[in-house]
């Protein structure tokens, strides 16, 4: 770091402020099918993000080398493109550095590992999965990721921070077979610490699912109870994680624009994007700005508490960074973004709560997220699961759709699971809505 910001002293002019970032990754991608492996990779990339400002005019270039020429050249870039732009107040750096409580994980031993134990993995995950359920006949592919990362900032208010990190993920597609009907479902983890991957509840999970899916039979378009399980709800508020956003803020893209301290969904609801939570997927100490990471209840029992915020966009709205500014690599720029979001479990099982109205539908999978709209709130999206009556399971139900508006959804949970489970930085535990649109045949 020393050397670049040297050399970007060099060449920047003096009425100029900077801030570098520099980032290097690794990683291992392991793919097997049939028990067999199928595809083994590993990359790794460095470089560096120039950001400078002028009269809250920002300019920003990137380079995959540190020499006098290149450093010299983003220099120069970011200059050019500072001067195209217009003032911007929200256009700022960091000024003073804060003591941070937050750690980032970083597992030695399971870096260390040899890349055949991770194959091992792998294989294995596989014929766990076959192993717990005759009806599974095959896996279309599992998989696993490692990666490591550094991240160094530092910037002309004397601003200086770092952390290095690891994460670990699996995920498996698992056939179910019985008769002549077949189903396929998927699960995917990811952790921060290589041994808390956990091949057993990967492969209970994605063999319950796909044999839940087994022989559907069609339902009637009707509004119903819904309990969409864990991982379809964490899917669900991640895909209308936008929502909560200070940039989605600022550009007037969110329906909760005007409704701080206000209630937008039931009681039951409390919903929670917390940097600093201990092992979390993207728990570091700082943001990508160097505010530090912090817990911020976003919902509380259905009152909308606040947006998550970086420099920028707490600036616009005249509030205080909330330690959410992330940045997807080098070549990107600092956007608002959640950490380690997450609804907060209550005190009911999954069976409890199918057992809670006379029918109920279990949504297990959900389809078509990417056309959920999170500035209108509205949704209909492909489901399969599996009709409950009495508690007890009727019979599978695919392709039918679930449809309705964010907010009407929320004031209609009824209950809370128990069951938390992350799914990589989002998680849930399953959840009971009283009615909902279930489009059938």
């Amino acid at each position: 770091m020393k050397e670049v910001e040297s050399l970007v002293k060099k060449f920047i002019k003096p009425d100029y402020e900077y801030e570098i970032f520099l980032q290097r990754t690794k990683k291992i991608k392991v793919e097997v099918s049939d028990e067999k492996l199928e595809n083994l990779s590993s990359s790794e990339e460095f470089g560096v993000g120039l950001r400078v400002l002028k009269e809250e005019r920002m300019g920003f270039s990137y380079t995959t080398q540190i020499d006098e020429p290149s450093v010299k050249d983003i220099v120069e870039k970011a200059m050019q493109v500072s001067e195209l732009q217009n003032p911007d107040r929200g256009n700022r750096f960091l000024k003073e550095l804060k003591i941070s409580s937050a750690e980032s994980v970083f597992d030695k031993e399971g870096v260390e590992l040899s890349l055949e134990d991770k194959i091992d993995f792998t294989l294995d995950l596989e014929r766990r999965a076959k192993s717990i359920d005759s009806r599974i006949k095959g896996v279309r592919k599992a998989g696993f990721t490692e990666g490591v990362f550094s991240v160094e900032v530092t910037n002309s208010f004397g601003v200086e921070f770092g952390y290095e990190g690891t994460y670990f993920t699996a995920m498996i597609a698992a056939l179910a077979q019985e008769g002549e009907d077949s189903a396929i479902s998927w699960e995917f983890r990811g952790e921060r610490r290589f041994s808390r991957l956990d091949a057993d509840d990967i492969a209970r999970d994605v063999v319950f699912k796909s044999t839940s899916l087994l022989n559907p039979s069609p339902i009637d378009t009707r509004v119903m109870p819904v309990v969409f399980f864990r991982e379809s709800f964490a899917m669900l508020m991640e895909a209308f994680s936008s929502l909560f956003l200070g940039d989605a803020l600022v550009k007037g893209k969110t329906l909760l624009k005007g409704h701080l301290g206000e209630s937008v969904a039931s009681e039951e609801l409390t919903l929670i994007d917390d940097g600093t939570l201990e092992e979390g997927f993207l728990t570091t100490p700082y943001d990508a700005e160097g505010v530090p990471r912090r817990k911020n209840i976003v919902i509380d029992r259905g009152e909308f508490k606040g947006f998550l915020h970086s420099l920028y966009t707490a600036t616009l709205a005249g509030e205080e960074p909330t330690g959410n500014s992330e940045r997807s690599g080098f070549r990107s720029l600092p956007s608002s973004g959640v950490t380690n979001l997450y609804v907060k479990p209550g005190d009911r099982g999954l069976e409890e709560l199918l057992s809670a109205e006379k029918e109920v539908f279990l949504v297990i999978d959900l389809m078509g997220l990417h056309t959920a709209d999170p500035v209108s709130g509205e949704f209909s999206l492909g489901a399969s699961g599996v009709l409950f009556r009495e508690g007890k399971p009727v019979h599978a139900v695919r392709g039918v759709t679930v449809a309705g508006n964010i907010l009407d959804l929320w004031n209609k949970i009824v209950a809370v699971g128990s069951d938390l489970k992350f799914y990589g930085n989002v998680g849930s535990p399953s959840v009971l809505v009283a009615d909902i649109t279930v489009g059938g045949s």
